[in-house]
């Protein structure tokens, strides 16, 4: 009796199963817009999306002028958007906010024009110019809609966008460093702090240009060492004083001292300094011994000829 039960169930869910299917083709097969229209009205309850689509592409421009179009309009973008496909839904639904601006889903359609432009950002690796058109995206949504319950998840996107172009600003300048050409290094490091200035990877950008610099005065010919000792010198203060907490306080603030009192070590203070794991506690403790008595050695010879000069 039971088996009988299912048995009539599951046949019956086939009979339907086959006249949906049926009504579907036979949909497919019209070239009666409003049949079509009709069909994906029901699809579009029924969260069929794929089908959606497939239904009325061919016929929503049709609708074009007609009380029908802001409906047509909003299923394919909607639809569209709910298929992943992100970069026509980012067109669908920014044309949709601007062509229908007094609709009841201006609002969300404008924020979920900006997501999918914020779903199609890329890896920061790549190419970031989808993710620049998401942060402009997300803000305008942000300027125009103030107080729509969706802006703290879009201040949240621009952040992220904002981070990932912070991080690509990064690697670029780092892989000059990586490829030991300094010189390059240090102004990409300096472009991506000028046209970043409230970068996430500020530390970093500060950290491997002062480690730049240092190496780059120390590697330059001697008719250029001065000078060049005396940027690496400033560029290694500015991070001391913007971060005094570093983990890379110490390391930078020994290559200084080094370089302002032209310690014999010197040499080989930069050489550790470009090491891959930089000047270690063990190494640095051992040269700020070195350059404390080369300090005081220093100023016994200032007080000597001092002293000298008094005599005189």
């Amino acid at each position: 009796m039971l088996f009988s039960r299912i048995k009539i169930g599951l046949l019956c869910a086939l009979a339907v199963s086959l006249a949906s299917c049926g009504e579907y083709s036979k949909i497919l097969r019209s070239e009666d817009p409003v049949a079509h229209l009709d069909y994906a009205k029901k699809l579009f309850e029924q969260q069929k999306y794929p089908k959606v689509v497939k239904v009325l592409e061919p016929y929503y421009q049709h609708f074009k002028n007609t009380n029908e179009a802001e409906n047509a309009d909003w299923m394919m973008a909607y639809s569209w958007y709910m298929d992943d496909m992100y970069e026509l839904s980012a067109y669908l639904m920014g044309n949709f906010a601007k062509t229908y601006p007094l609709s009841d889903k201006n609002e969300q359609a404008a924020f979920m024009a900006a997501q999918s432009s914020y779903n199609i950002s890329p890896d920061s690796y790549l190419d970031q110019e989808n993710t620049t058109k998401a942060i402009n995206a997300l803000q305008r949504f942000i300027e125009r809609y103030p107080t729509a319950p969706q802006v703290a998840q879009a201040d949240s996107m621009v952040r992220e966008l904002n981070e990932k172009l912070d991080k690509k600003a990064f690697d670029i300048a780092y892989n000059y460093y990586r490829l030991e050409e300094y010189n390059s290094a240090m102004i990409a490091f300096t472009n991506a702090l000028d046209d970043r200035p409230y970068t996430t990877e500020r530390e970093n950008l500060m950290y491997y240009r002062a480690k730049a610099a240092a190496i780059y005065a120390n590697k330059s010919i001697p008719d250029k060492q001065a000078e060049r000792y005396a940027d690496a010198i400033t560029y290694g203060r500015l991070f001391l004083r913007q971060f005094p907490e570093s983990d890379h306080y110490s390391e930078i603030e020994q290559a200084v001292k080094a370089m302002e009192n032209k310690s014999a070590i010197l040499d080989q203070v930069i050489k550790d300094l470009g090491d891959k794991d930089g000047l270690d506690e063990k190494k640095m403790k051992k040269y700020d011994r070195q350059v404390q008595k080369e300090e005081k050695a220093a100023l016994r010879a200032q007080a000597k000829e001092q002293k000298k000069q008094n005599k005189e």
